[in-house]
């Protein structure tokens, strides 16, 4: 039997996503705008369905409160917001008088441009939007470190063997 789902508002009484919980949920919200496969009404924390960790909007009536593609990017950025933070976003707050806390930096620019008061300075599509909060794996610094030690390793092995070994040149 598969568990009953639950809204996003109401997962997040027990408190925020994790980043990488949050993002990967609004990239799959993303996702689904952009394919627009169906109609939706308004996206918000209790209309977002949680099914085995994947999101789906909730039907909402017919057309019931279906906005413009730019008013669901806002939305999403305000789920993300409240994802992230457990508050939700005021309409209208400028992004640089906000409270960012809880909010990791990198997605703060993504979502400073989200909520820009200009809506030419905002995502202008879902496709862009989602590629904003994608996630580069990252990096193993081990190996740059690896191969400087290798290299050094190596030079200085050739000065300490050299002369045992008749290897080095002797100058006239």
């Amino acid at each position: 039997m598969t568990p009953p789902s639950e809204t996003l508002a109401q997962r997040l009484r027990l408190g925020p996503l994790s980043d990488r919980e949050a993002t990967q949920l609004c990239r799959a919200l993303l996702r689904a705008i952009e394919a627009g496969t169906k109609s939706h009404g308004a996206i918000r924390t209790d209309t977002i369905l949680l099914e085995e960790g994947k999101p789906t909007l909730a039907a909402t009536g017919a057309g019931a409160g279906a906005g413009s593609p730019e008013e669901d990017l806002y939305a999403i950025a305000s789920v993300l917001y409240e994802a992230l933070t457990g508050r939700p976003w005021t309409a209208g707050t400028d992004p640089a008088s906000a409270d960012w806390s809880g909010v990791p930096r990198r997605l703060r620019r993504v979502l400073a441009r989200a909520f820009s008061p200009a809506p030419e300075r905002r995502w202008q599509d879902a496709a862009a939007f989602q590629r904003a909060l994608w996630v580069p794996r990252p990096s193993h610094r081990i190996w740059p470190a690896l191969v400087v030690i290798l290299l050094a390793t190596a030079i200085i092995a050739a000065f300490v063997w050299c002369q045992p070994l008749g290897l080095c040149w002797e100058r006239p």
